[in-house]
């Protein structure tokens, strides 16, 4: 068990001037590795995973951070008080005898289940009210909260949906229906942008939210973003489908007949084009300055069309990069080396260069396939671009820094290199949701293997 008071930025293993961003990213990182559902026989990550949980609370709550703070820093914490941190409240029923916490809870599941008869007549007040009964009584009872989301959609109040939401993410942030709920108020309220954030991280949660995907196809519709909108209805309308839910496959189809009347234009087609620049340039400005911390952000907050379109954008900005630092390298030492007649074109470099995206997305699919871990060819295209994004930029510094200085080329080139592999290891960790333990090791593995064939394919092409 944790003791009385905690050093929370320890137990999230982040510095006292973490941001906020810093905060969520080391409390997901945390919450992957010991939730209980994770680790289903290992009682000791139960007590961590509360432990985390009750640390991202406080400090992910700017009024209780700061009360945190100053009571750290005048050493409140550290005194054998009798009063209690904030959240110590909520676990008193915690140490009561077995007999009295299952009774506890036994009382909270008949509050629960009379929530559900109240809901189903359709009394929705009365059943929030049951919901809050049970809740009460088991403050980390995540399907009465949920449920009580649903009432306060249903009543209106929107304020109370992202209040529940809130709870539920900091109980567990592996629900997926509680992000949902969060982008239906969201949107309610206004928030279009915030609303797609939600969906799209409920859709990363749970692959095949049907319901995610075609709300979100809503929220891009009112925004313009047509192309994104067909493609979230396209996608709800095939698990629909496969759901045998005829009457919402019905409704995603007239909104797809809405969208597709002259939506092919020339002007469309220039505009998902500069859309896919934008999201590059920004996804690359998100993340490549923090990789550890803003990767995984950076992710979710594209739908799958885009975040395809920049891992590929990604790989061809290596792939140009690099083949014009060989072409400049050649042209300098080549005639002492090669021949006219095996000295590599353009289009041979380009092809050679390819070569490490396509392996490094192969490989990506195949180790989550052979792990068991949640993704899919998007995921697995976008981590291999992000990761040989900063390499291909270091390399094609090179000639620009001039071949006289071989100290700070060979500086430029390791530097590179290394930010590829902490790329790499992040999108692993983070996206694949690989344990550290495998990702340290299958990364070097899948880099091994990526230069393996490129030398293979750079022989081939000399000889």
């Amino acid at each position: 068990m944790m003791g009385r008071y905690q050093d929370y930025y320890s137990v999230l293993k982040v510095s006292p001037g973490a941001t906020a961003e810093d905060i969520k990213s080391a409390f997901r990182r945390l919450a992957r590795k010991y939730h209980p559902d994770l680790n289903p026989n290992n009682p000791q990550t139960t007590e961590k995973f509360k432990e985390i949980s009750e640390a991202y609370e406080i400090l992910s709550d700017e009024k209780k951070r700061r009360r945190y703070d100053f009571d750290r820093k005048t050493s409140r914490y550290n005194q054998n008080k009798t009063s209690q941190p904030p959240s110590t409240k909520r676990n008193n029923y915690k140490s009561q005898p077995n007999s009295t916490a299952s009774n506890a809870n036994s009382l909270a599941q008949k509050f629960y289940d009379l929530g559900l008869k109240k809901s189903q007549n359709k009394e929705y007040k009365k059943a929030a009210e049951e919901y809050t009964k049970a809740i009460k009584i088991s403050p980390y009872f995540t399907d009465a909260y949920l449920k009580r989301c649903e009432m306060y959609y249903k009543l209106g109040n929107y304020q109370g949906v992202l209040d529940d939401c809130y709870r539920i993410i900091t109980i567990n942030p592996l629900i997926a229906k509680a992000f949902y709920y969060q982008g239906r108020a969201r949107y309610s309220l206004g928030y279009i942008e915030g609303a797609i954030d939600s969906y799209s991280e409920a859709i990363r949660q749970e692959l095949d939210y049907a319901q995610a995907y075609y709300y979100r196809g809503i929220a891009y519709r009112d925004i313009k973003e047509n192309l994104l909108a067909i493609e979230d209805f396209q996608i709800a309308g095939d698990l629909f489908i496969a759901q045998g839910n005829q009457s919402a496959y019905l409704l995603v189809k007239q909104n797809i007949l809405s969208l597709t009347k002259n939506n092919w234009g020339l002007s469309n087609i220039v505009g998902g084009c500069f859309k896919a620049i934008q999201n590059s340039f920004k996804t690359a400005s998100m993340y490549l300055f923090n990789p550890q911390g803003e990767l995984h952000s950076a992710f979710v907050r594209l739908s799958n069309g885009q975040a395809l379109a920049v891992g590929i954008a990604y790989g061809m900005v290596f792939d140009i990069c690099a083949a014009i630092t060989e072409s400049l390298t050649i042209s300098e030492f080549g005639s002492t080396s090669l021949s006219a007649s095996n000295s590599p074109d353009w289009i041979n470099l380009l092809v050679l260069n390819a070569i490490p995206f396509f392996v490094l997305a192969f490989l990506g699919g195949i180790v989550r396939l052979l792990m068991g871990n949640s993704g899919n060819i998007v995921a697995d295209t976008f981590v291999a671009g992000a990761s040989l994004l900063p390499l291909g930029l270091s390399l094609v510094l090179l000639p620009i820094i001039s071949f006289s200085h071989p100290i700070i080329l060979i500086s430029t080139l390791i530097f590179g290199i290394f930010y590829c592999v902490l790329t790499l290891y992040t999108g692993c960790t983070q996206i694949f949701n690989l344990p550290e333990g495998q990702a340290s090791f299958v990364v070097p593995l899948m880099l091994v293997i990526c230069g393996w064939f490129y030398y293979l394919a750079f022989a081939l092409i000399l000889s």
